[in-house]
């Protein structure tokens, strides 16, 4: 379902830049944090169809790790509720920019706890 690159805009990757150097969390997992928020709170989520002027890209296997199934459901059905019928490509991209609005208060590693709460970090 997914093509193999994802094509990202420069400003979503320098947005995933600056959150790794400020949470040291890789920017393919804050993008699949991202795409999740973004994903649990759908009456926000709008799909942008532009092409950025500049891109970056990501590999499919880089962004979705061993959960790209997952993901492709969790799209798939958005979707489908959402009536969306149009390239994957621009259903990913404005998931991940519409997660990172959501990130945009991020400062720390611990800041995450407020989007997902202690238990899916790991802390009791």
């Amino acid at each position: 379902m997914f093509p193999t690159r994802i094509q990202l805009s420069k400003k979503t990757w320098d947005k995933l830049q600056y959150l790794q150097s400020q949470t040291r969390v890789t920017p393919n997992i804050t993008a699949r944090m991202a795409m999740a928020l973004a994903l649990r709170d759908i009456r926000s989520a709008s799909i942008n169809e532009s092409v950025p002027d500049q891109v970056h890209v990501i590999n499919r296997d880089v962004l979705f790790g061993e959960h790209e199934q997952v993901y492709a459901a969790l799209i798939r059905q958005f979707c489908h509720e959402q009536k969306i019928d149009i390239d994957v490509q621009f259903v990913i991209r404005s998931l991940i920019d519409s997660g990172l609005h959501k990130m945009g208060h991020l400062k720390k590693l611990s800041d995450l706890q407020g989007f997902f709460g202690a238990e899916a970090l790991g802390r009791q």
